[in-house]
């Protein structure tokens, strides 16, 4: 029993008409005059290279390079524009003040020179992309169009039999010259439309691939980024914790400990006076206030260095798991211990996630784990509450606990889906 084979066109006409194959055809009818521009650029910079060995043409060499970069914004906007391809800007270099120092900065500017090696390879893509994305398209509509060419402008010729032909197509001496064969170029221009999405986007794979590469900044730079960034995080978060002990000293403690010379003045006077009782009353409560003092600079020091880290880690989380709101079952498996620096680190945030999950998560129990793997130390808080967990979330106090762990080249991830669960991970890298 034969059946009979059905193509819906509709596919091929909903991709031939949207958005992102209007888009990816303006960008290739733009590549061709950007290429042409391009090579000139690189023209340009190459023959100022070349002049600029007698340093005169070196002030001209550095605004060229800095023409380049510009080209490289230019081609970053229209890919996140027209590709939908977001591409971050690479940093640009330190500069000195003066002439020579703007002249080193364009100079040892290695995105510039990125950006010439991209505009050179541009250039045969470009003419690529615009052959395959717009003249494809063009070519096909105008099959499409051909009857109605063929009788507004028709052409006369004569073959080689000494026959009149009225055309507008021939090949091979083979001319379509009759409204059959009109309309079969104009069946031919139909297909070549449908179809003239995918051949665009052939060239566009190179160019999604090249321009992150050579546009966007490197590992080194986004590396240099990041350690500037965690830089001037560590020390905000250092002065904010000194400034934080400092005021907590000064009107805690210290305000305390004036307090009590002031009383055991008191119990001076008394014991010149002869009043052995009120004297003894005034240095009973002295004691108990020393106790007070003492106990609140535990709790100051504590908030540097916690003493529960002095039994190791393991030791430590199990104490702050008893003293959690939820049950919190614990489980480290580390091979050998972690310096004090990461031990702290590492403590705080365990801390702060369980203080977390008993104030928001209305969960029942948590899981904390702590274990190496993969050259990372990885500590995980896992809670059965409601989720809905955000680091992007207004006034989450994930967003802060991120960028302390960033400045020791650690990363934070929150799963959390509405209902829950909720899971939380730290990675740390392990110290050699």
């Amino acid at each position: 029993m034969s059946q009979t084979v059905r193509m819906d066109p509709g596919p091929l006409l909903r991709e031939h008409l949207s958005a992102r194959s209007w888009r990816e055809r303006l960008y290739s009818l733009l590549s061709l005059p950007l290429a042409a521009l391009g090579l000139a650029a690189v023209v340009i910079t190459f023959l100022f290279s070349l002049l600029s060995a007698g340093l005169l043409f070196l002030p001209m060499l550095a605004l060229m390079l800095r023409v380049d970069r510009a080209l490289g914004s230019l081609y970053r906007w229209l890919a996140r524009v027209l590709l939908n391809l977001r591409i971050v800007a690479p940093p640009k270099p330190p500069r000195s003040p003066g002439l020579a120092g703007f002249m080193g900065r364009q100079l040892g500017d290695t995105a510039a020179w990125q950006v010439c090696a991209y505009l050179l390879i541009r250039v045969p893509l470009g003419f690529v992309q615009f052959a395959l994305g717009f003249g494809w398209w063009a070519y096909s509509v105008l099959f499409l169009c051909y009857p109605l060419l063929w009788k507004v402008e028709p052409q006369h010729e004569v073959d080689a039999a000494g026959v009149s032909h009225t055309f507008g197509i021939q090949i091979a001496g083979f001319y379509f010259d009759s409204w059959p064969r009109a309309l079969l170029v104009s069946a031919a221009g139909l297909l070549l439309v449908l179809l003239s999405p995918w051949p665009a986007r052939l060239p566009l794979i190179a160019d999604r691939y090249l321009m992150p590469r050579l546009l966007g900044p490197s590992t080194s730079s986004l590396r240099l980024a990041q350690l500037a960034e965690t830089r001037a995080h560590a020390i905000n978060e250092a002065a904010a914790t000194l400034r934080r002990i400092e005021r907590d000293l000064h009107d805690g403690a210290q305000a305390r400990l004036v307090a009590l010379g002031m009383q055991l003045g008191r119990v001076e006077r008394q014991l010149a006076r002869g009043n052995l009782d009120q004297a003894q009353a005034l240095v009973k409560t002295s004691r108990q206030e020393t106790k007070e003092i003492i106990g609140e600079l535990r709790e100051l020091v504590s908030g540097i260095h916690p003493p529960a880290l002095d039994a190791g880690l393991g030791a430590a989380l199990t104490t702050l798991a008893a003293r959690s709101a939820i049950p919190t079952k614990v489980w480290v498996d580390l091979p050998n211990r972690p310096p004090a620096a990461v031990e702290t680190m590492l403590y705080f945030a365990a801390a702060e996630l369980l203080a977390n999950a008993g104030k928001h998560s209305e969960a029942e129990r948590v899981t904390l784990s702590l274990r190496s793997t993969r050259g990372r130390l990885q500590l995980m808080v896992i809670d059965n509450g409601r989720g809905g967990v955000r680091l992007d979330a207004a006034g989450s106090g994930l967003r802060g606990l991120a960028e302390r762990v960033r400045t020791a080249d650690g990363t934070l991830r929150a799963t959390s889906p509405v209902g829950g669960p909720t899971a939380i991970s730290i990675e740390l890298p392990e110290p050699v």
